[in-house]
């Protein structure tokens, strides 16, 4: 007697995810450089007063500075010059704060289209140079970036001016109008 088998087959249903949210590549904030910089200080701080109390407790010996600091500022009273110090100190905190929470310049150029793509200033000119290198009537092409959206692509052609004309329009339809830079190019004859 065989008892009957009963197959169950799972529909999965495909579901449509929505495309990731679209981040643009940038820069560190510029307040990093200064953190690191004030973490270092700190750290020095945080290594003297652990030198102290190592004196203080007898578990080193030398000579503690904090008693001389302590004797340097009794005595001490609100006076035009400590208001200007401390005003400074909180405009410094106000500056760096400001900086902090100011998002990074951003450091890549988007590429038009659906796909979540993006090239670096320096591969846009790379990618103008290779383009113009490869069209017919080009001799050899080198590129330079004058700002982060300006490339400048110079070629060597026997007959420049046709040539020049030929290239920009190109470089414009495949490098320029995708990632929104803009493309100078400049010609010269083939010397003889």
């Amino acid at each position: 007697m065989s008892t009957p088998t009963v197959e169950h087959v799972e529909q999965v249903e495909r579901v449509a995810r929505p495309a990731a949210p679209r981040v643009q590549p940038r820069r560190a904030p510029v307040a990093v450089a200064t953190a690191t910089v004030l973490a270092i200080v700190l750290i020095a701080f945080a290594v003297v007063a652990i030198r102290e109390l190592a004196l203080s407790q007898g578990w080193a010996a030398g000579t503690p500075l904090a008693p001389d600091l302590v004797e340097g500022l009794d005595g001490l009273r609100a006076s035009v010059g400590l208001a200007i110090g401390g005003g400074a100190i909180a405009l410094i905190g106000l500056v760096l704060l400001w900086l902090g929470l100011r998002p990074g310049r951003r450091t890549h150029l988007r590429v038009a289209g659906d796909a979540d793509l993006w090239l670096s200033p320096g591969a846009v000119a790379a990618i103008a140079q290779e383009t113009a290198d490869r069209l017919p009537g080009v001799v050899s092409a080198e590129s330079s970036l004058r700002s982060r959206r300006r490339v400048v692509v110079d070629i060597v052609a026997q007959d420049a001016a046709a040539v020049a004309e030929h290239v920009s329009a190109v470089l414009e339809d495949q490098v320029g109008r995708p990632t929104g830079a803009s493309i100078k190019v400049r010609a010269t004859e083939v010397p003889r």
